[in-house]
């Protein structure tokens, strides 16, 4: 039984955060957004974003959004995928910190949640350090339902590889679970060349928050963020090292073999979706349209791109590639607010993505309906 989400008129709009900015662009030292609107009876001042933001709260009204909070202790969520065997189930991570007011960092902890929000387990990895978790995906591998964790994060393009840890799901939920990986990938980018002068050994390492496993082509698929275009890989799951329980995990990350994700194809732009967000981006911040997020419907077809603003859908039809599918967006959405929007996944049946964004407080999970049908060549 699907749990209901309170419905959007319930939480705006009051509280909405359509004005909100990110926390190093503060409106008021914003001195060309501010603009005076005059009347015949003289004039006021009308900030030019609260404007927008008045259109953005008329615009969403009429949209079947829901929302509720995640757990306290999820404060940094960065990456979401639905459980491949609990129903109505959601897995996500923090970013770097995982447990706030505490001198821990980086402890390798997943959350399970429903669409309520509350917290029905908690799963550690036991021998994995947390690097910088970015994404979530899942999979069935041998018959066994399992997560895959993305450390593909990079903000400073210093790291000379990156990480996918394999999971089993817990068949059982509750707290305090540990279990160790069962496997990993150890993989660096096609494009990244050695550079023995630079720190690391390598130039052109990617910043990367997107990561959906595609079965019909049995790989994972990741997006990079920063690059302009952002640039689209794939690595085989065959790339895998499965790893031994009697042998430290430290001691077989080492030893594992590193393989090159293969360059798939370059995202075209991504416009704004209404004219409400292309008036705001210029304002909000350059990095509104950054890709942090991807979600692969059930079906294999509909793909979900997530920005900071919005999220952008791909279809691709029956013996069709990547690099044709994603030629352009058949539809796209803005999001209630420009946020730290930083994981998606979509629900079993299709019909929704689901949607967290960094930090504490309320509406840090949102639902909103997905396209349905084939579109219109």
């Amino acid at each position: 039984m699907r749990a209901s989400l309170p419905p959007i008129d319930t939480w705006a709009p009051r509280n909405t955060r359509y004005s909100s900015f990110p926390r190093k662009l503060e409106p008021r030292k914003i001195n060309k957004l501010d603009s005076r609107i005059r009347g015949n009876d003289g004039f006021f001042e009308l900030p030019t974003y609260r404007l927008a933001a008045l259109f953005c709260l008329l615009f969403f009204i009429g949209h079947s959004t829901f929302a509720a909070t995640l757990p306290a202790i999820v404060d940094e969520a960065s990456g979401l995928t639905r459980s491949p065997q609990h129903v109505g189930v959601y897995w996500t991570h923090n970013d770097n910190i995982n447990l706030p007011a505490s001198s821990k960092k980086g402890v390798p902890l997943l959350f399970a949640t429903n669409n309520d929000g509350k917290l029905l387990g908690t799963l550690k990895l036991d021998g994995v350090r947390q690097r910088d978790w970015e994404a979530i995906t899942h999979l069935d591998l041998d018959g066994k339902p399992t997560l895959v964790i993305g450390d593909i994060g990079d903000n400073r393009g210093t790291w000379p590889d990156y990480r996918l840890w394999f999971v089993p799901e817990p068949v059982a939920l509750k707290t305090n679970i540990t279990q160790r990986p069962t496997a990993i990938i150890r993989f660096r980018y096609s494009d990244q060349v050695p550079a023995p002068r630079r720190q690391g050994g390598f130039s052109g390492s990617h910043d990367a928050e997107s990561l959906v496993f595609d079965a019909p082509n049995n790989a994972f698929l990741l997006l990079t963020k920063r690059e302009k275009p952002a640039r689209l890989f794939a690595i085989p799951l065959t790339s895998r090292v499965n790893l031994s329980d009697r042998k430290p995990i430290s001691a077989q990350e080492k030893k594992a073999t590193v393989v090159t994700a293969r360059f798939v194809a370059n995202l075209p732009a991504l416009p704004a979706p209404d004219l409400v967000s292309w008036l705001l981006h210029p304002f909000t911040s350059p990095y509104a349209d950054q890709p942090t997020a991807m979600a692969l419907a059930p079906d294999g077809h509909l793909l979900a791109i997530l920005t900071y603003s919005a999220v952008y859908y791909f279809y691709r039809r029956a013996n069709e590639d990547w690099p044709t599918a994603l030629q352009k967006p058949f539809a796209s959405v803005s999001l209630p607010a420009i946020e730290q929007w930083e994981g998606a996944s979509f629900s079993a049946d299709g019909q929704r993505l689901m949607v967290v964004r960094e930090g504490a407080g309320e509406r840090t999970l949102i639902s909103i309906p997905a396209p349905q049908g084939v579109p219109a060549e």
